[in-house]
């Protein structure tokens, strides 16, 4: 029995710390602690690879600052995109495809992407200091229409979505610290089955800037 309550003391002691960390992090969110912070943010994307297109974005996402150093929310956001695609586009394939004359096919769309917010912060709030951000979704078509792409076209409505970048947290405000402007890069990921006919999955690549607004 001695040698069983050793074993426990410690064990319970551990879970009491655990416990006690957990709370720590979530009551100030829970209870609407000054913890909750929102961006907005502008990005532009430029595709490169087989499969590409170009993105203008505006975004917000909305969450906590659970700790000095890590964020988390969710957001949504708008994104235009057009094509690079040319007038010699399709003369490789298109005649191998049954019936895409009928489509109709458009070289700018919008797209709503939905996502889960992680950023992570070094320093503090009133200098400037790094941040690394991961963003990762889902994206959603808004067009009845085939979207052309370089070598090829969109077809579907859903598209996984995944962004990570890295920049420059700048305060603004010296009497209140959470008003900041972050500058960033990015690459953005988003990935479908991409042929209507062969169902073939293609990634779609691109890097970018993007400023955001924090508060």
């Amino acid at each position: 029995m001695a040698v069983a309550a050793a074993i426990a003391a410690p064990a319970e002691a551990q879970v009491s710390r655990v416990a006690e960390g957990i709370r720590n992090v979530l009551t100030p969110a829970l209870s609407g602690a000054n913890t909750y912070k929102g961006y907005v943010t502008a990005d532009y994307t430029q595709g490169f690879g087989t499969y590409r297109t170009n993105f203008a974005s505006l975004t917000t996402s909305q969450g906590y600052k659970f700790t000095n150093w890590f964020y988390m929310g969710a957001g949504l956001g708008i994104d235009l995109l057009w094509s690079t695609a040319d007038d010699t586009w399709g003369n490789d394939w298109q005649g191998s495809l049954p019936g895409w004359e009928k489509n109709n096919y458009t070289t700018a769309a919008v797209m709503i992407p939905v996502f889960s917010d992680f950023r992570f912060i070094t320093g503090t709030q009133t200098s400037p200091s790094f941040f690394f951000n991961v963003r990762v979704g889902a994206s959603f078509l808004c067009s009845d229409s085939y979207v052309k792409i370089h070598d090829g076209y969109l077809t579907q409505r859903e598209y996984f979505f995944l962004q990570p970048s890295i920049g420059v947290r700048i305060p603004i405000n010296t009497t209140n610290p959470r008003q900041a402007i972050d500058i960033g890069m990015h690459y953005r990921l988003m990935t479908s089955e991409y042929w209507s006919t062969w169902q073939y999955t293609a990634a779609i690549n691109g890097l970018g800037l993007n400023v955001s607004f924090e508060w």
